[in-house]
């Protein structure tokens, strides 16, 4: 498990309101990835702010949109179409932005043996960071469950240090989703 950290409590940032609203948008396939989207949003609201969390691929234009947390679930080494198009879609939008990019994945980026793996991962998330220059990037643990992998993919995730089930890390997200509502506070 990640070290923990301890922040401000979130419910102290609520003091501070900005004017446009922050966009959280997701893609996910079997949805803790939009278990992820919708804590970060809960999060980010608690502290006063306007949050809209919304399928990526829902999501016309950010036209008022102060602020964007987009994320994905990883298959094959990829962000999911959704999360991948409407990142191309809005790449000046997105870069005149503050923004936060996540990933979903097998394997946090805090894993003792995949993490600085899953840092590079998914594979096209490296030209999109240096596109848009997010203020951060995260790979968060997701659900997995035995009928979606094959039975060589889970003896080599148990091999790797992995193990079937949630793995989703809340505290960790929370604090991230807390280092962002201060970010956005402080500009």
């Amino acid at each position: 498990m990640a070290e923990t950290r301890s922040f401000e409590p979130l419910e102290t940032l609520a003091r501070t309101r900005a004017d446009g609203p922050v966009l959280v948008a997701y893609a996910s396939r079997n949805g803790a990835t939009r278990g992820v989207a919708e804590r970060i949003a809960e999060r980010i609201g608690e502290t006063g702010r306007t949050v809209e969390l919304t399928p990526a691929a829902e999501v016309a234009d950010l036209a008022g949109c102060e602020a964007v947390v987009l994320g994905s679930a990883i298959y094959d080494g990829r962000w999911l179409p959704d999360a991948a198009e409407f990142a191309q879609r809005n790449l000046g939008s997105l870069a005149n932005r503050r923004v936060w990019l996540f990933s979903v994945g097998s394997f946090p980026d805090t894993h003792l043996v995949m993490g600085r793996a899953m840092r590079r991962s998914p594979r096209d998330i490296g030209a999109l960071r240096r596109q848009i220059a997010p203020r951060g990037y995260r790979v968060f643990g997701g659900v997995i469950r035995r009928e979606q992998w094959p039975r060589r993919g889970r003896a080599l995730l148990r091999l790797l240090g992995g193990h079937l089930g949630d793995n989703r890390d809340w505290p960790e997200i929370d604090a991230w989703a807390g280092e962002i509502a201060r970010s956005l506070r402080a500009a």
